[in-house]
């Protein structure tokens, strides 16, 4: 709920048919939200969440940096299991990131409400996660804050892949990763090279997350517990096992898997390729093969590769965007409804819109 006298949603944005109806979480420089959204363009309703954050509240080095981040990979990615964006609106100094509402909450809630899971249910997740990861690597962008309370649940029970407040674009040069000097993301998933404190592969890190998440799955717990120096020794030697329960009824694969994501050296942990096609997850036949939106987003991130150029474009218009003095800049929309003769709005033109999710995952319904 708001504060006394709190507005949450600017009335310049509201009038777009965005409407208000309760807070659903905050966090150091957001709050998220619940919204109804009215398209009148066919006269339906649909329910979303919104990060709204406040520039004027935000510190310095975020607003700087790591906010035009996550505002330039937002405008580039689709993938079936990444939370799609509705809009991204800017009035002043909020900006209002509208997304798909997933109506099953976090993975985190879920895992402590439901968990230990299944293997059966596990490897679904773990295999979306896997290809979510797959797609943004592919695209050049690193996520760095792959976590339980990161990865978002729909009706459907299909991960949705969101936050990328610490994503970033990686380029490589004679096939060497550009490396990451910023610690970033949380302890409990942060693999022993970050905490180490020296420049690191930030694409092998979310290989070492995964394997956090996926433990987290299979025990319900993180598999590192301490202060940096006994984590970092845990990790290093690793000093990490299953619960005696749990163990025991745990397949030979999974915990190779398990093994082969949490390596302490990151030459030689497994990549995100290897993972897809392990022999734990293709031990259910279902997910030996791509289905066609999962096949699309690929092929789509492969071919259609930003450009460092693209990149600098982007960044360029946003900076542009962060100095407008315009009641309402839409940055980005799925179709919303703009209204130029009401609002001062501008859409950027480079961006093409977000497809929801037309095909059903062969496991459980997409959506």
């Amino acid at each position: 709920m708001p504060f006394q006298g709190e507005q949450p949603i600017p009335a310049s944005i509201e009038a777009l048919g965005y409407r208000w109806i309760k807070r659903i979480s905050e966090g150091a420089f957001s709050k998220v939200h619940l919204i109804e959204y009215h398209n009148r363009a066919n006269n339906c309703f649909e329910t979303l969440a919104c990060k709204l954050i406040d520039t004027k509240k935000c510190s310095e080095k975020f607003r700087k940096r790591f906010l035009p981040r996550e505002l330039t990979v937002l405008l580039h990615i689709r993938h079936p299991y990444i939370i799609r964006i509705n809009a991204i609106i800017k009035c002043r100094n909020k900006i209002c990131i509208f997304m798909r509402y997933a109506e099953m909450g976090d993975m985190l809630s879920f895992v402590i409400e439901h968990g230990p899971l299944r293997e059966t249910q596990t490897r679904i997740w773990c295999r979306q996660l896997a290809l979510a990861v797959q797609y943004l690597h592919e695209s050049g962008i690193a996520h760095r804050d792959l976590k339980c309370e990161n990865i978002l649940l729909s009706a459907n029970l299909n991960v949705k892949l969101s936050d990328f407040g610490f994503a970033r674009y990686v380029t490589e040069k004679n096939r060497q990763p550009q490396l990451s000097t910023t610690f970033c993301g949380s302890f409990d998933y942060s693999a022993p090279e970050l905490l180490k404190g020296k420049p690191y592969n930030p694409k092998a890190s979310d290989l070492w997350a995964l394997g956090v998440v996926l433990y987290m799955l299979l025990n319900k717990s993180v598999p590192f517990k301490g202060k940096t120096r006994q984590v970092y020794e845990q990790q290093m030697a690793r000093a990490w096992k299953f619960r005696s329960r749990v163990n025991d009824t745990l397949s030979p694969e999974v915990k190779t898997l398990v093994r082969s994501l949490l390596e302490p050296n990151p030459l030689i942990r497994w990549t995100v390729e290897e993972v897809l096609v392990c022999d734990w997850l293709i031990q259910d036949r279902r997910l030996r093969s791509l289905n066609a939106e999962e096949f699309s987003a690929l092929a789509e991130a492969r071919i259609f590769a930003r450009s460092s150029a693209d990149i600098e474009s982007v960044k360029e218009k946003l900076r542009l965007i962060e100095h407008a003095d315009q009641s309402v800049t839409v940055i980005k929309s799925t179709g919303s409804n703009l209204d130029t003769r009401n609002h001062s709005d501008s859409l950027l033109s480079m961006q093409t819109s977000v497809q929801t999710n037309t095909s059903g995952s062969r496991i459980k319904g997409s959506k």
